[in-house]
């Protein structure tokens, strides 16, 4: 046999056994981009990516996009994941408040754009050639691609009398669109598809409370060959709870479901965050009811405007992923709000009126002067 013919044997092999057979099964792994799955933030992940709640950073846009509408200053981030065996993953993302008031019409809205590569590695085959030698050939395994632009805003703020207790709500929704693209086993003509996330946050000013709920990867699937492969489709539903302890430390506790619909799974995420004078923090979480279960830890430190973030997991039956990001804020950047130039006058005053056209005023004419009157004469010319 040929190469050619090895190689187009080798994907079809491929084919059947990544996307046929689980496609047929609708159980663990019949989704494709698997890597969608993956935690894209180091602090997610170290609080074993219970973060839908969170929602307060850049990457809330991969968890729960009604959280960019608490994003009030510019903010950029870099991710570099290293996976399973020589699997990689990096992602880069972009967000910043808007120039205008959002539909609600209450604050400035935020927008995101994001980048993610992933990289399964290399996928390396035996064949016999035409003189009965044995040749070995390596290709790239898959590659995965994710471009992403988010938008959240506040769409609700006031008060409410709860049994005695003055609550003081928050309400954000955000949307996140993402153009999908999947190349396996270097295939010339990769498959794409768009892809749609949904979010919405509840938080309570003064408890430090917050409820999340989110839905991602909801779109057309990709169709590998003849096959069409669904997406990870993915419902998430968190709680958080965020307090200050002593002088200038805080606790984050979150807690998070996770129900992979296109795949019959679900996950429990638990996570722990303690922040030491705004400096530095330590995360701890849990992942369990899932195949990969397990502890995951991590911490960060930030100094000014600038963050360093890293994650690992801790005794994992299956394999343990690390991951470190650099995050900063802009916050001498200021965005300054579109208005309208508008022209107001006091209600006392009076609008100015227009002047009539001057019309021909026709020149006046000087009176004449009076007759003289003749005066009565006893003199007469004699001729």
């Amino acid at each position: 046999m040929n190469t050619k013919t090895d190689r187009k044997l080798a994907f079809a092999a491929a084919l059947l056994l990544g996307c046929v057979l689980p496609a047929a099964a609708g159980g663990p792994g019949s989704a494709g981009m698997q890597a969608l799955k993956s935690d894209m933030s180091p602090r997610a992940a170290g609080m074993g990516g219970a973060f839908t709640a969170v929602a307060d950073d850049i990457y809330t846009a991969e968890y729960n996009p009604a959280g960019l509408g608490r994003l009030y200053v510019p903010e950029a981030s870099a991710m570099y994941q290293s996976g399973f065996d020589d699997a990689t993953t990096q992602h880069l993302a972009f967000g910043m408040p808007l120039p205008f008031i959002g539909l609600a019409g209450l604050e400035k809205p935020s927008a995101a754009l994001s980048l993610m590569l992933a990289d399964a590695g290399k996928f390396n085959y035996r064949f016999i050639s035409a003189d009965g030698s044995i040749v070995s050939s390596s290709l790239e395994a898959q590659k995965d691609l994710a471009l992403g632009l988010g938008y959240g805003e506040k769409v609700y703020s006031g008060e409410a009398n709860l049994e005695g207790f003055d609550a003081k709500f928050d309400q954000y929704l955000g949307a996140n669109v993402k153009y999908l693209r999947s190349t396996l086993l270097e295939d010339k003509k990769p498959p794409s598809t768009l892809a749609f996330d949904a979010g919405w946050l509840l938080a309570e000013r003064n408890t430090g409370l917050s409820l999340g709920a989110s839905v991602a990867n909801y779109g057309g699937g990709l169709k590998y060959g003849t096959e069409t492969t669904p997406l990870p489709s993915t419902l998430r539903v968190g709680l958080a709870w965020d307090r200050p302890t002593v002088m200038d430390q805080s606790i984050l506790l979150a807690a998070d479901g996770v129900f992979y619909t296109e795949e019959s799974l679900k996950s429990l995420r638990l996570g722990l965050e303690y922040r030491f004078q705004q400096m530095f923090c330590l995360r701890l979480g849990y992942r369990g009811a899932e195949d990969n279960t397990g502890m995951t830890m991590g911490f960060g430190l930030r100094y000014g405007d600038m963050s360093l973030d890293f994650a690992t997991g801790m005794g994992s039956e299956v394999y343990n992923a690390s991951q470190l990001a650099f995050s900063y804020r802009f916050s001498g950047v200021t965005v300054k709000e579109y208005r309208k130039k508008v022209k107001y006058r006091d209600a006392g005053e009076e609008k100015p009126r227009k002047a009539a056209p001057a019309k021909a005023v026709p020149a006046k004419r000087k009176p004449a002067a009076p007759a003289e009157k003749k005066k009565d004469s006893d003199f007469f010319w004699i001729y």
